[in-house]
């Protein structure tokens, strides 16, 4: 009798334990979201730049495709507000070259590089357009404004609020630049931040396109 009474005993601690763990694993389950996940995880230039990678998460559990813009292609017409209320179509014909840097305002990074980009839009804003495109949909409007006004910015701001523009290049890392040729074309799309003298180096470049 004792060693049955000990047998019961065993069979009843070894079923609360059961149903305690699938208790836990349903209430761990509820708390993680199914759908529309956003992914943040370091990202690491070959250059060794260090910047954040984002996914979106689809309820297939595929990461949602998108028609991506490549080199060699025509930059897309697209009318972005900038935070001076302007418009601004980001394709527009011109007969200068464009920088485009797509940011957040949390990203450490681009908090680096943004007087750099000041000064070159200093330097050649006759022969370069430079736009600095937030991603409001990973962003907050008043840490842009903050941000911009902190750094004295005076290249355009323009805000691309659900993140259709950045996606059409990726949308994989801040910062990502495009860098597009006088003919509309873009030339190169560059994940992760760039010291001065290269972006200086590729500007040159750009603008030697004018004439071919």
């Amino acid at each position: 009798m004792k060693k049955l009474g000990l047998i019961i005993k065993v069979t009843l601690l070894l079923a609360g334990a059961v149903v305690w763990g699938i208790t836990t694993s349903m209430a761990y389950a509820s708390s993680v979201p199914d759908k529309n996940v956003l992914l943040q995880d370091d990202y690491t230039h070959e250059e060794g730049i260090e910047a954040k990678v984002f996914a979106e998460e689809v309820d297939s559990g595929e990461i949602k495709a998108t028609p991506r813009i490549t080199p060699g292609q025509r930059l897309p017409a697209m009318i972005l507000k900038g935070l001076d209320d302007k418009s601004y179509d980001v394709g527009e014909t011109r007969n200068k070259a464009l920088v485009i840097s797509f940011w957040a305002s949390w990203c450490d990074p681009c908090r680096v590089e943004a007087p750099m980009l000041n000064e070159l839009y200093r330097k050649y804003k006759h022969d370069v357009d430079v736009y600095g495109i937030n991603v409001t949909r990973y962003d907050r409007l008043e840490d842009v404004r903050k941000f911009s006004r902190s750094l004295g910015l005076q290249f355009p701001i323009l805000l691309d609020e659900q993140g259709a523009l950045f996606e059409r290049f990726g949308g994989a890392a801040f910062p990502t630049h495009v860098l597009v040729d006088p003919h509309g074309q873009v030339h190169e799309i560059i994940i992760g931040m760039l010291n001065e003298q290269e972006l200086e180096r590729k500007l040159q470049m750009l603008q030697k396109r004018r004439c071919l």
